[in-house]
């Protein structure tokens, strides 16, 4: 029996909280139900939206609480409005700027997965795709073929999409690890089974495995290597997360190539506490904070604060900051000395493979080195060349998008800038506003083009999905 493809103006593969927080940005601006006519499909693995993986890490945000529940507002009472009244809403607005448990975002975000699909269910045009993984997208004439497995059924199908949002997470690929070099000898060389990366130590299992193994231990010695959040929570959790485990002076050491940076509210604040390793290309020129998007926040941020003695904090003994040099030596043989030794070196983006008209598969700037971000500027997603893929939006964690001009940020930030906040706001709004004018630029060549019962006919078949059979 031939089959029907079902036809969607947009697809949005992952409905993590990146895929979601385009949708809460358009929430925010009243235009998501424009989007949901239109016709959009959300393909999402798991058997809900909204979670992801951040409910699975033991550790706390480093957004405030209040900063993940005004995503909720809207001009206009909707499913979402309504979760402002429910208790783990209150809860996480009660936190104010302080951080929140991450397995407490994590439940707050599964609610709000839950009513964007309530809402989505509203609208013929759009589906919510549960359980469902997209395997790749190959382009054609007007738009993207996309193939999409049913995880349940063990099958698969093809669904058209006009314009493709990829948030599909990230991940801490192994084989970065044997590229990884110091003083001569890869990481998996020079540590074997020593070796862990971050985002399994995270975990309540991570922890546990490392709490097991260095109890044991009259003088445990670790290292963690990197210098972004992620190695600082690491650090964060070790210390204060694993009570039969006794750091002594210097017990943990992070290992980092890159100075660490300090957030700070205002130019006014760092120099009350003596910090001063800034100048005026580190501060955000729209809000006037300091190293708004290179600084460390809230428990990543005392830490660091802590084991330097800035501001006149005690001084925390147990973790030693050691900067690598040119010389690697040293930062060799700490790790050589090291009971476990922690990469914390970023993650890439899982991606999506994508081919052209003919089959040949289309190489993404990301897939060129780790140091290569999945999208631009504008966050589309750039070939091999740094082009962009035409109607491809990329978000969420490794996606490289860096805010420049009206989205502030420092002028020396070379990172790339994650946050839900940020995602749901300033990052999901510029996709919205692509993504809107892209299929009015699209409407108006189909009026221009075809007589008005024609044209009407077209956009049914552009924006709305077709009851699909399939044998």
């Amino acid at each position: 029996m031939a089959s029907s493809v079902q036809r969607f103006e947009l697809v949005i593969i992952g409905g993590g909280p990146g895929g979601v927080a385009t949708l809460l940005a358009a929430h925010k601006a009243d235009q998501l139900d424009n989007l949901l006519s239109m016709g959009i499909a959300i393909v999402e693995s798991a058997a809900s939206l909204g979670k992801g993986e951040i409910g699975n890490y033991a550790i706390n945000s480093d957004s405030g609480g209040g900063t993940f529940v005004d995503c909720l507002d809207s001009a206009h009472p909707t499913e979402l409005t309504r979760l402002q009244s429910h208790e783990l809403t209150r809860n996480l607005a009660a936190a104010g700027h302080g951080p929140v448990p991450l397995r407490e975002a994590g439940r707050f975000l599964g609610l709000v997965g839950a009513a964007i699909e309530r809402m989505a269910e509203a609208y013929p045009a759009s589906a919510v795709l549960t359980r469902h993984k997209a395997q790749s997208a190959r382009r054609c004439d007007d738009g993207w073929m996309v193939e999409i497995s049913d995880l349940e059924a063990g099958t698969t199908r093809k669904i058209f999409a006009r314009q493709l949002i990829v948030a599909s997470g990230a991940h801490q690929p192994l084989p970065r690890m044997a590229r990884e070099q110091f003083d001569g000898k890869s990481l998996v060389e020079r540590c074997g089974a020593r070796l862990m990366q971050s985002g399994e130590v995270l975990t309540p299992e991570g922890l546990q495995r490392i709490g097991d193994i260095l109890s044991k231990k009259a003088n445990p010695r670790l290292a963690i290597i990197g210098g972004s959040t992620s190695a600082a929570a690491v650090a964060h959790a070790l210390l204060h997360r694993l009570p039969n485990v006794a750091f002594g002076e210097a017990g943990i050491t992070l290992l980092h190539r890159r100075p660490l940076r300090i957030y700070y509210p205002d130019r006014e604040q760092a120099l009350a506490e003596g910090y001063t390793e800034w100048t005026e290309d580190d501060v955000c020129q729209i809000s006037g904070r300091v190293f708004r998007f290179a600084g460390f926040r809230l428990d990543s941020r005392e830490l660091v604060m802590q084991a330097r003695g800035i501001g006149g904090r005690p001084v925390e003994a147990r973790l030693r900051l050691q900067q690598i040099g040119a010389d690697e030596r040293h930062a060799a043989q700490i790790m050589d000395d090291a009971d476990i030794v922690i990469a914390a070196m970023g993650y890439r983006p899982r991606g999506l493979p994508f081919f052209d008209e003919v089959g040949v598969p289309i190489t993404l700037h990301s897939q060129l080195g780790p140091q290569h971000p999945m999208v631009d500027s504008a966050c589309r997603v750039m070939d091999s060349e740094g082009q962009a893929i035409p109607n491809v939006f990329g978000i969420g964690l490794a996606a490289g998008f860096v805010p420049r001009g009206s989205l502030g940020g420092e002028a020396s930030f070379r990172g790339q800038a994650n946050g839900l906040w940020l995602w749901q706001h300033d990052v999901g709004t510029l996709i919205v506003n692509a993504v809107l004018k892209a299929s009015r630029t699209e409407t108006d060549k189909i009026e221009i083009g075809l007589p008005a019962v024609a044209a009407a006919a077209s956009k049914r078949e552009i924006f709305h999905s077709t009851p699909a059979l399939y044998g």
